[in-house]
């Protein structure tokens, strides 16, 4: 359950300003089944835009979790609601509300009468195997959302008046959400911290200002009167680059990348480039 935001310490930012008052911030390994199906939920109630890629990856999900009930041609919206609440109410933890599994036994397409399971099968066989739908989830949350905390990096302590956001995204510039943000609460903070997050990015570098000074701890006073940019990279000679980082600084999804007139591989690798890129910056490496 989430907190009220006037006595929220943290939050989930939207990259289109919304502010989400949370307990704890929202993660995800691709690889625990789990915790992205928590995160379907997450998603599906904050960010509508990528309900295309949740449908995709609850698709996939209901293929390898329920083989047998997918043979059929036809799988009525009751079997289908059942099933999922049996799954869920199977483990020894909470993964989401059954109010969620109505939601999308309502909206999703597995409901309608589908092509036979083999066909199914070979239109999913790519997401199947290689879990990409999986990874899609997780980097949607990333890339859409920054994490905010108040009074202490990763967990709050009495008395610390310490902001910090934790950036996850490429090439999308959070900082005018971010002076916002501290305007609001400018009578409460007295620094300002904000780096890349460790779990998602696998490095706390910190961001700069136009001076060269880092947002680490920085008083509340100089963050006012600094110019910062959370987006690092300039125009590429590579139209692929391109396309790719438009989209990006748009505040676009994982869904819309893969609209692109491109594999799968080059998307990757060129992701894994500009990550590459936006490192050696926030390191002074270039």
């Amino acid at each position: 359950m989430e907190k009220k935001d006037k006595a929220a310490t943290a939050w989930m930012i939207k990259n289109d300003g919304t502010e989400i008052p949370v307990v704890t911030h929202w993660y995800a390994d691709y690889n625990e089944i789990d915790e992205v199906l928590a995160l379907a939920y997450h998603l599906w109630v904050h960010d509508e835009g990528s309900r295309g890629i949740i449908r995709e990856f609850l698709d996939v999900w209901m293929m390898r979790t329920f083989p047998e009930q997918m043979k059929t041609g036809i799988l009525e919206k009751d079997t289908l609601n059942d099933a999922i609440k049996g799954y869920v109410a199977s483990k020894p933890y909470y993964i989401f509300p059954d109010g969620f599994v109505d939601a999308i036994t309502e909206d999703w397409p597995l409901c309608e009468r589908r092509k036979s399971a083999v066909q199914m099968a070979e239109n999913n066989r790519k997401l199947y195997e290689r879990w990409i739908v999986d990874r899609d989830m997780v980097d949607t949350l990333n890339q859409r959302f920054l994490r905010a905390r108040y009074g202490g990096k990763k967990n709050t302590m009495p008395g610390n008046k310490d902001m910090y956001f934790r950036v996850s995204s490429l090439n999308f510039d959070w900082f005018p959400l971010i002076r916002s943000f501290v305007e609001k609460r400018a009578d409460t903070i007295e620094t300002v911290s904000i780096m890349w997050d460790a779990e998602s990015m696998f490095s706390e570098n910190h961001y700069k200002d136009a001076l060269g000074r880092a947002y680490n701890k920085m008083p509340i006073k100089d963050f006012f009167a600094s110019k910062g940019n959370t987006k690092l990279l300039g125009r590429s000679e590579s139209t692929e680059i391109n396309c790719l980082q438009d989209i990006l600084t748009d505040g676009g999804s994982m869904q819309q990348l893969r609209k692109l007139d491109m594999d799968y591989d080059t998307m990757e690798g060129i992701l894994s480039l500009i990550h590459q890129l936006e490192e050696e910056q926030l390191s002074g490496g270039v």
